[in-house]
C-alpha cells in the first residue's frame, strides 16, 4: 500500500477508543490466531484504531497485554499514597484486595492472559516484573520512612508474603474461573500471612522483634 492510502486508511479509522478495549480486542486475537503470529496491525484494523495511534498508546505487544497491570499498579500506588499511617498492614492487605478485585472483575482479559503467560516464556518475565514493583511498593510503605532495623526487615518480609499469599489464592481462581471467587479464602490468606510479621510493624518493641536478629 502506498503511503498516501495508508494516511489515507489511518484518517479513515475512529480515534483510540480506550485502553480496556483494545487490551481486550488484543487478548482475543492473542487466542485465536496466536501471540506471535499476531501483528500489530492485525490489532489495530480489529480494534479500528489507525496503526499511529495503536503505537502511540502502546509500543509493542507485551505493552498492550500488560496495559490493564499498570493502570491498577497506578491505583494502588495512589491509594497507598493517600492513606493515614496509623494501620500500614491493614493498608498493604486493603491495597492487595484491590489488585486481586481487579484482576477478577475483568476475567476477558485477566484469564487468557494466564494462559498466554504459561506458555510464553518472555511474558513471563514481565509479569515477573510487575510483581517486584508492588513487592517494592508494599515494602516500601510499611518501612514508613525507616531504613533499617526490625521493621524495615519485617516490611520487606511481609510484603513478599502479602504478594506470595494473593498469587497463591489468585492461581486458584483462574484454573477454576467458573468457581465463584474464593474471597473468603484470600481473608483468610492475608490473615495467616500478617500474623506474627503484622505484630513487629504494629510494634516494633515486642518480642516477635526483639527475636529477629
Amino acid at each position: 500500500m502506498g503511503a498516501a492510502k495508508r494516511d489515507a486508511g489511518e484518517r479513515g479509522r475512529s480515534e483510540y477508543p480506550g485502553p480496556r478495549e483494545v487490551v481486550t480486542a488484543a487478548v482475543r486475537l492473542f487466542g485465536d490466531a496466536g501471540y506471535e503470529a499476531t501483528t500489530m496491525d492485525d490489532i489495530a484494523v480489529a480494534t479500528g484504531v489507525s496503526r499511529r495511534s495503536l503505537f502511540r498508546h502502546f509500543g509493542s505487544k507485551e505493552d498492550i497485554l500488560f496495559a490493564e497491570h499498570y493502570v491498577l499498579f497506578d491505583t494502588v500506588t495512589r491509594y497507598l499514597a493517600a492513606s493515614p499511617e496509623n494501620d500500614p498492614v491493614g493498608t498493604v492487605c486493603s491495597a492487595a484486595r484491590m489488585v486481586f478485585q481487579g484482576y477478577v472483575g475483568a476475567p476477558e482479559i485477566t484469564i487468557p492472559r494466564y494462559r498466554l503467560v504459561r506458555a510464553v516464556p518472555r511474558l513471563r518475565d514481565r509479569e515477573i516484573a510487575m510483581t517486584a514493583r508492588y513487592q517494592n511498593a508494599f515494602s516500601h510503605y510499611l518501612a514508613q520512612g525507616e531504613t533499617d532495623g526490625p521493621k524495615v526487615l519485617a516490611g520487606e518480609a511481609l510484603a513478599a508474603s502479602v504478594i506470595a499469599a494473593h498469587n497463591n489464592v489468585l492461581r486458584t481462581w483462574l484454573r477454576a474461573p467458573d468457581q465463584p471467587v474464593p474471597w473468603a479464602r484470600f481473608d483468610q490468606a492475608m490473615a495467616f500471612v500478617t500474623g506474627s510479621l503484622g505484630a513487629v510493624l504494629r510494634d516494633p518493641g515486642s518480642r516477635a522483634a526483639g527475636a529477629m536478629p
